[in-house]
């Protein structure tokens, strides 16, 4: 007698919230039709009537795991044509050798309000496409038709994902105002997912509880002999569920303010990271980890890439040849990439070509050129360290979660003796040991064999620009002539000696006067070329836009150059930090030179302004000596970011030094 099994499996979840779905595709009213501005925001150019979410852990029967199953229901209502742009969505997929997240079931329809009947235009095929975004996503993009201000559009859909480390974070917030948005989640006890909520929109609701699934084993077993029987059996694997429900209401628009890093940083938001899977009769598998472990993966997966490439050993020996100390020896190797070089703009924490394909191509990624860097540096014995960074467009890392997928870009650390200098060659206008503006973003993780280590990416030196401006009154028609001077180092020369050696001396002159209505004489300029030193100009200016005539008497703009004009802080009170990059100085001298029969009627007061702690100093000071009238502002910000507590005081210190800087000398013609 032959036996005969196969297993039927089947997936029960009790798990239905007793609420109904907050949101129903296709229940779109007269009512939402008809709406021409949202009370909470009449200036929104749409609002998102309704976003309600759900994501299961289900047990798919024919791969024998669980995947994630994620359903979708969106509404908005365009009221406005800026908001037209609305019409186009992406929903991201991850892929990964060779498996995709898949979306089934999607519905998008737009709603018109037409002779008081409400008509709906669906969307075809061909206005779902599917595009690649980077070498682990794409996109199914979807593209509403027949929408105009006044429409309604919806999308409803479906996610499978095998990649159950990938659990869908949920926004509550967007650019637009929202009037509800809800999502709930099952997650099987098998799973345990570290869960964070970021943003400041309060939730209207929080929920946790626990409920019952149920995993059913039906199995057929056939016999063959004279007589042919089946026997069912059935057996039963209870779990308990976790469950959690948020919903957020009236939640307002998100709106970016002066200094800012990433909005997604800010936007409220729930995210989830797998941490650990724990399945019956198996033991714990670690997905989190820790950050010893990240230490040790990066450095497993680089391999040699460092210590090896023994074909850099005699370029980096010509290179530094006659060169004794660690810091000649770093600075020659960081010139070489720096100008040999070129960064293809990928931003990459892992190289996707050997380096020696990237020395015969004399261009990479960001990763390639920074790890060539490194390897290069390992050949003189310098010691390195790869250095994990997420850039400022990429968002905050949050060192209380270990997740290697927080980090997007390397640099490379060198380390001689107690000091370390943070490389990065992909920009050819930075001088060593100046980060990209894009890298200032909290701390770097820096990789080591010993063990791993945090270290700040702040650059050692300010930026800072003097600018030092010799003038002379000249006639009756209150025009101004002389010298200006100007000095800039750190990140302020960096913007200024690029635009200058890209366009060329004669566009930058133009760039330089902009508007104003300045004749530029003669102009100099030095270290444009030498990126360690500060890049200075010279002119010699006339200026007949800085002094107002009211028959004898004259009144004087003392800042030709270095003045803001505006307070960028704008609202009265602030929701996120202030993010500056980095700590800088911007100091303005002014000599005025009065003719003969001329005396001051009137001049601005001297003043010290001081944030707490020194956070911030503006000086301002001014002199009179005989027929000179001497000037000194110096503005610093000496730290990167500040605090939403801190922000009155330094809205309060800009509205200060703005009103300061916005006096004028009064002198008179005797």
């Amino acid at each position: 007698m032959k036996k005969i099994s196969f297993l039927l499996v089947m997936c029960i979840s009790l798990s239905l919230y007793a609420q109904k779905p907050p949101l129903k595709f296709g229940d779109v009213t007269t009512d939402e039709l008809k709406m021409t501005i949202y009370p909470k925001d009449s200036s929104a150019e749409a609002v998102v009537l309704g976003d309600y979410g759900e994501s299961k852990l289900e047990y798919n029967k024919s791969k024998e795991s669980f995947q994630i199953v994620f359903e979708r229901v969106r509404r908005v209502k365009i009221l406005r044509k800026e908001g037209l742009d609305l019409a186009n969505f992406n929903i991201l997929l991850y892929r990964k050798n060779g498996d995709e997240e898949k979306v089934t079931g999607l519905k998008a329809v737009t709603y018109n309000l037409e002779g008081g009947k409400i008509i709906e235009t669906k969307v075809k095929g061909e206005s779902i496409i599917k595009e690649k975004y980077d070498e682990y996503h794409s996109f199914t993009k979807v593209t509403w038709p027949n929408v105009k201000v006044g429409s309604v559009i919806e999308i409803t859909y479906r996610l499978t994902s095998d990649f159950v480390f990938n659990f869908q974070d949920w926004e509550f917030q967007s650019s637009i105002p929202t009037v509800w948005s809800e999502y709930r989640v099952y997650i099987p006890e098998y799973f345990s997912y570290e869960k964070y909520m970021q943003g400041y929109v309060p939730m209207q609701i929080a929920e946790n509880s626990v409920g019952q699934g149920i995993i059913t084993f039906n199995t057929s077993e056939r016999t063959e002999g004279s007589i042919t029987q089946t026997r069912f059996s059935q057996e039963k694997l209870e779990y308990v569920e976790n469950r959690s429900r948020w919903a957020a209401k009236d939640v307002p628009a998100f709106k970016g303010e002066p200094f800012m890093t990433n909005s997604k940083d800010f936007l409220s938001k729930i995210n989830f990271e797998l941490s650990y899977t724990k399945f019956p009769n198996a033991g714990i598998k670690n997905y989190m980890g820790s950050w010893d472990d990240i230490n040790k993966a990066y450095l497993e997966s680089l391999g040699d890439v460092i210590t090896g490439s023994n074909f850099l050993k005699k370029t980096t020996e010509e290179i530094t040849a006659g060169k004794e100390a660690p810091e000649e020896k770093v600075a020659s190797i960081f010139v070489y990439v720096r100008s040999n070089f070129l960064w293809d703009g990928t931003k990459r924490k892992y190289p996707g070509e050997s380096l020696r394909k990237i020395f015969d191509d004399k261009k990479g990624s960001s990763a390639e050129i920074n790890l060539l860097l490194a390897s290069m540096l390992e050949k003189v014995d310098i010691k390195v360290s790869p250095v994990l960074v997420s850039t400022r467009d990429n968002g905050f890392v949050r060192e209380a979660t270990p997740v290697s997928s927080q980090f997007n870009y390397v640099v490379c650390a060198a380390q001689i003796n107690d000091k370390i200098i943070l490389l990065d060659a992909t920009d050819k206008f930075l001088p060593i040991g100046v980060l990209p503006e894009r890298c200032l973003n909290g701390n770097g993780f820096m990789v080591g064999e010993q063990g791993f280590r945090w270290v700040p990416l702040q650059p050692s030196t300010k930026a800072r620009t003097n600018i030092s401006v010799d003038l002379a009154l000249l006639g009756d028609e209150g025009n101004l002539k002389g010298t200006l001077k100007i000095d800039r180092s750190g990140y302020h020369s960096v913007d200024a000696r690029k635009s200058f050696v890209t366009k060329g001396k004669e566009e930058y002159l133009k760039d330089f006067v902009g508007s104003k209505t300045w004749e530029l004489n003669k102009s100099e300029f030095s270290n444009e070329k030498d990126l360690q030193l500060p890049f200075k100009e010279t002119h010699d200016v006339s200026v007949n836009e800085h002094a107002t005539v009211a028959g004898a008497v004259y009144y004087i703009s003392p800042f030709v150059m270095a003045k803001e004009e505006s307070n960028p802080f704008k609202q009265e009170e602030r929701k996120y930090p202030i993010d500056f990059g980095a700590p800088f100085d911007y100091v303005y001298f002014i000599k005025l030179t009065l003719p003969q029969g001329f005396v001051v009627e009137e001049l601005p007061k001297s003043k010290v302004l001081a944030l707490p702690g020194n956070a911030a100093r503006y000086i301002f000071n001014v002199a009179q000596s005989g027929n000179s009238i001497n000037i000194t502002s110096n503005f610093s910000i000496n730290k990167g970011v500040f605090s939403q507590d801190e922000y009155p005081n330094l809205r309060e210190f800009y509205n200060q030094m703005v009103a300061k800087q916005a006096e004028q000398i009064v002198v008179k013609k005797q």
